[in-house]
């Protein structure tokens, strides 16, 4: 009850702030309202221009367009200029001589790099002003063809990293801004959509049903298409406005509205092909009958004799029987327009990915909605709604512990990773048509060929559905009170709803054990976020000297998730779970509140020295009382030097000069709902309900907090033609989320979540653009980012180190980087009898020739556990990426590359395909491997034991260059009488090559861990777009 009382109280408190807005904005209207001697509207020709910033040169005073692009002034005395700027176009400057009402200024597209208007986390600033660090994803690259965000960031922006662990149609991405903040929490951006903090958190896509592989992309929710611009606030003087939520940082996405004039019909289509990038190389059936009898008469134990392998089918391409050509096709529709007082934009989207393997793909319908309405002159309203479907039929995951030492107990297999492992004598129909497929469980005699099932039975015949809705909505509401001081209002939901269905029949690979028999299970999740936001802007130019632009507001999200879980196993088909055996279902629901007070002075002196200062604090539900507050300043100063009387005799050479300088801290709180809580699970014991300690309460749990400094120089050479913007940074974070093993007899079978040591990320990005060539005819542009990073663990309170993974093949020590690898050095392969006695044994074991060699770090007589080391990390390096655009009359292409290097992946895919003391099938590497007539130094012997979980020839260099977009399109041109805009046709290859060492699929893996990932698809695509 007092819960909810407390609830009541928030919301009426809020409601009062709102109201107490709107009633006051009348009184203050009529401050300083002694006439508007000029009125006009800021227009680039086809479109108003809302958001344009006003000045008076050499003069007090200033102000902003409105949502239909319009504005007024006070002037004291005439002639005055105005000077005019706005994101994405040049700043122009306008004399007027005596009063007017039907000013009209034109604005040209920009290509200025200090001039440009940018997007901040609630407002725009002009680049001359800002003190942050903040990057633009070019207009370029959003005009190319893509189904995702992801795709649109990748290579684009110096810093930032897109990773995915699956390549299935409609998965997410993990995205890293300037390397990893924390280990146990998320490292995820904040992403906020046309103002509106959108909910991405951990397992936000999942409904709590395993066996289904991947996750959907929380961000689905955006059809690209409608996208206008993407801002990535990289260092704390731009983010610290996110508070809590803003450590990792912030990426902006505004879509696009309605524009002034006459309706714009707008439709796209293109369809695609879709190919895998690369097939492992495996052992045909011929190779695997000749090592399978090398296996055989090595090992006392025979199941079959020589002349009976030689009697089975003859081959079977499992790789390929489960891969496949995959397509696409995308529709997009939308219809714009607007007069003078509203502007609306309207779109729909509908797009349908066949994958690349058996039975998967995506399918997603989406609309949205933008309408901006001037309902008086000074009071202006809108709302943006979307609404999204989508199904993603993904692989079935499997794992058994019971196969100990097997591809199917080290982390999960699917469908895919059966497929590899499947002996190749082995058919995929019998004679009769049916299925071929060996139950290990029910055949012992057969158990020696695997412990998969028929991997295109269960591709098929298996289902992992996952099924989202997502509405989305957000009114506003802006009142200008008098010239120069705004208040503005919102409020908005945001609701998820994900189904995830999942069927095992009994004669899968899953499905056949005799203690499930089939199993079928339905989760269902709901998410519902709701905010509201109340903000005061004021802005004003005393004179040439002075220019002031401050913030303040409030804001309250609730966010309530629940989730259900009905599991059954003994189930014959998924129409019908009541016919299984039922398992303990599962539901529960939690809640947070968000609370937010924030601020912002943004001062700029002589158009030269800029200071912007941020205070923001939180109160966050999801910590216990006394640790629920958080309080995030920030500081920031830049020198534009070009204005200086020094620089001026290197113009034009050096055009554009600006120094900056930022401290501040900014948080995290992305941890599960009430995770300081005592947790137990519920289960039976004699037939009676109990219940289990999992995990220990933590009542002094707190935020992760996250210091930073940055340095930055932009600058712009002959006119802009080059321009370069550069930084270095330092962030420390501390009091980290992490989990470590709970108190020695506290009966807590889960680790407890504490705040445990320090993390620093150190770097230094370049981004450089030139302008080659710009005519009428003839147009080229290039550009070109790079970004090192240096991740480090400072501290991990009273731990030396901590390890974890299912081998313990991950370990966190001070000096290190998160995600370092924890193994054995490979030192070469046992050549002979008289090698053995100057070897140590392996974990007491002798070795005998052909076997592996392990370094013995120690310098003792055996080699074990002691002996490991640190083997290579997920972190790169750096990274870096390269695109170029070109426009020649009517044609236009446009081409993007993307690289890392130095980062590491464990390739457990390719440890296990390199074993041969079973009866799986193999890599064709071990056609190399060591006999006596073949003294290899890197596969062992045929049947020789595996001594160590991890060692360092399966740490493999992940270092790649991928040619990531090539684009070549055709401007068709229309006679003056056609009632068509414009029409235009494109080709488009997506994802084309690959330049990498290493041997797995792809090397871009978000976990660093590779079992076989959902392989990487080249994507060819052809499509039309025509406005009228």
């Amino acid at each position: 009850m007092t819960k909810r009382i407390s609830y009541i109280r928030i919301k009426v408190q809020t409601y009062f702030l709102l109201a107490a807005i709107f009633v006051c904005s009348p009184v203050f209207s009529q401050m300083g309202k002694s006439g508007d001697n000029i009125k006009g509207v800021v227009t680039d020709n086809i479109t108003l221009v809302a958001g344009a910033i006003i000045t008076l040169v050499g003069q007090q005073g200033g102000t902003v367009s409105d949502e239909n692009g319009r504005f007024s002034l006070n002037i004291k005395s005439f002639p005055v200029t105005l000077s005019v700027s706005f994101l994405g176009y040049k700043t122009t400057e306008q004399k007027i001589d005596n009063p007017t009402s039907s000013l009209q200024i034109l604005l040209e597209e920009n290509t200025k790099l200090l001039d440009e208007v940018v997007i901040v986390g609630y407002g725009t600033q002009r680049r001359r002003e800002l003190t942050g660090s903040v990057s633009s994803v070019s207009k370029q690259a959003l005009e190319q063809p893509t189904t995702s965000i992801n795709e649109l960031l990748s290579g684009n922006i110096a810093g930032l990293n897109v990773s995915q662990n699956s390549r299935q149609p409609g998965e997410g991405a993990s995205i890293r801004i300037r390397g990893g903040n924390s280990i146990y929490a998320s490292n995820e951006p904040l992403y906020v959509i046309d103002g509106f903090i959108f909910f991405s958190e951990k397992n936000a896509t999942k409904a709590g049903v395993s066996g289904i592989d991947g996750s959907l992309n929380p961000l689905a929710v955006i059809n690209p298409a409608d996208i206008e611009s993407i801002e990535i606030l990289k260092d704390v003087s731009a983010k610290a406005i996110y508070g809590s939520r803003g450590a990792n940082g912030v990426i902006l996405v505004t879509t696009k509205k309605g524009k002034r004039g006459k309706n714009i019909i707008n439709y796209q289509y293109s369809i695609g092909v879709d190919k895998s990038t690369k097939k492992l190389d495996l052992l045909n059936a011929k190779q695997w009958l000749d090592i399978q009898k090398t296996y055989f008469n090595n090992k006392p134990s025979i199941y079959y004799t020589l002349e009976e392998l030689a009697q089975f089918d003859k081959g079977t391409n499992w790789q390929d029987a489960v891969l496949r050509t995959g397509g696409s096709q995308t529709h997009e529709l939308s219809i714009s327009g607007g007069d003078d007082k509203t502007r609306y934009l309207l779109s729909g989207n509908y797009t349908n990915q066949e994958g690349i393997i058996l039975n998967s793909g995506y399918e997603r319908f989406s609309g949205r909605l933008n309408l901006d309405k001037e309902l008086f002159s000074n009071l202006t309203a809108g709302v943006t709604a979307s609404v999204s479907r989508s199904i993603q039929n993904a692989l079935t995951t499997f794992e058994n512990t019971n196969y100990r030492d097997s591809p199917f107990s080290n982390g999960i297999a699917n469908s895919l990773t059966y497929a590899l492992y499947m002996p190749p004598i082995l058919p995929i129909y019998n004679s009769d048509g049916n299925y071929n497929y060996t139950n290990p469980f029910e055949y012992n005699y057969l158990s020696y060929y695997g412990h998969a099932a028929n991997p295109v039975y269960d591709l098929e015949n298996s289902i992992g559905r996952t099924k989202s809705t997502s509405l989305q909505g957000n009114f506003y509401a802006q009142y200008t009170i008098i010239e120069g001081l705004k208040s503005k209002v919102s409020a908005g939901v945001n609701v998820d709803y994900i189904t995830q269905n999942y069927f095992a029949p009994p004669s899968s690979a899953l499905g056949m054990n005799q203690d499930i028999q089939g199993s079928g299970a339905i989760g269902n999740r709901l998410t519902d976020v709701t905010q509201t936001e109340a903000l005061l802007t004021y802005t004003k130019r005393l004179n040439s000297i002075h220019f002031i632009d401050l913030l303040a507001g409030y804001t309250y999200q609730k966010t309530t998730s629940s989730v259900s879980l009905s599991r059954v196993s003994h189930l014959a088909s998924f129409d019908n779970l009541g016919m299984g055996k039922e398992q303990p279902p599962i539901s529960r629901e939690q809640e947070a509140d968000f609370h937010s007070a924030l601020s912002r002075a943004n001062y700029t002196l002589l158009d030269r020295y800029n200071l912007t200062a941020t205070y923001r604090t939180d109160k966050s539900s999801r910590f216990a009382k006394g640790h629920q507050w958080g309080y995030f300043p920030s500081v920031g100063l830049s020198w534009n030097i070009d204005n200086e009387e020094f620089l001026k005799p290197l113009s034009p050479a050096l055009n554009a000069l600006k120094l900056r300088l930022t401290y501040g801290e900014a948080g995290n709180q992305e941890i599960d709902f009430n995770e300081y809580e005592q947790y137990f699970a519920a289960g039976r014991y004699n037939g009676e309900a109990a219940y289990t300690l999992t995990t220990l309460d933590n009542k002094d749990l707190k935020w992760e907090t996250t210091s930073e400094y940055n340095a930055g120089i932009d600058a712009g050479f002959f006119n802009d033609i080059l321009t370069l913007t550069a930084d270095a940074y330092y962030k420390e974070t501390r009091d980290l989320l992490l989990r470590v093993p709970a108190p020695l007899g506290s009966g807590a079978t889960q680790p407890q979540l504490k705040n445990v040591g320090n993390v620093t990320n150190k770097g230094f990005e370049l981004a450089i653009n030139a302008k080659l060539i710009d005519n009428s005819r003839l147009s080229w542009s290039a550009s070109a980012n790079f970004a090192r990073n240096i991740n480090t663990i400072t501290s991990l309170g009273k731990y030396d180190n901590l390890t974890s993974g299912s081998e313990q093949q991950s370990i966190l020590r001070v000096g290190e980087s998160v995600g370092s690898f924890y193994g054995y050095l490979f030192d070469g392969i046992v050549q002979s009898n008289e090698d053995i006695s100057k070897l140590p044994t392996i974990e007491g074991r002798v070795l005998t020739p052909g076997d592996v060699k392990l370094r013995n770090t120690n310098d003792d007589t055996n080699v074990n556990t002691y002996d490991r080391m640190v083997l290579g990390s997920i972190q790169p390096n750096f990274t870096y990426g390269f695109s170029t655009s070109l426009t020649y009359r009517h044609f236009d292409f446009y081409t993007l590359l993307g690289g890392s290097h130095g980062n590491e992946v464990y390739n457990l895919l390719k440890r296990y395909l390199e074993r041969s003391t079973d009866a799986y099938n193999m890599s064709a590497a071990l056609l190399d491997a060591w006999t006596t007539k073949n003294p290899s130094n890197t596969i062992q012997r045929i049947n020789s034991a595996q001594v160590a979980r991890l060692d360092s020839r399966y740490v493999e260099d992940a270092s790649f260059l991928k040619l990531r977009n090539i684009t070549l399109g055709y401007s068709i041109p229309f006679k003056v009488k056609s009632n068509a805009i414009k029409a235009r046709v494109f080709i488009s290859a997506r994802n084309l090559y690959t330049w990498t060492k290493y041997k797995g699929y792809d090397p871009e893996v978000a976990n660093g861990v590779d079992l076989g990932v959902y392989p990487s698809a080249r994507n060819f695509l052809a499509g039309a777009t025509i406005t009228f």
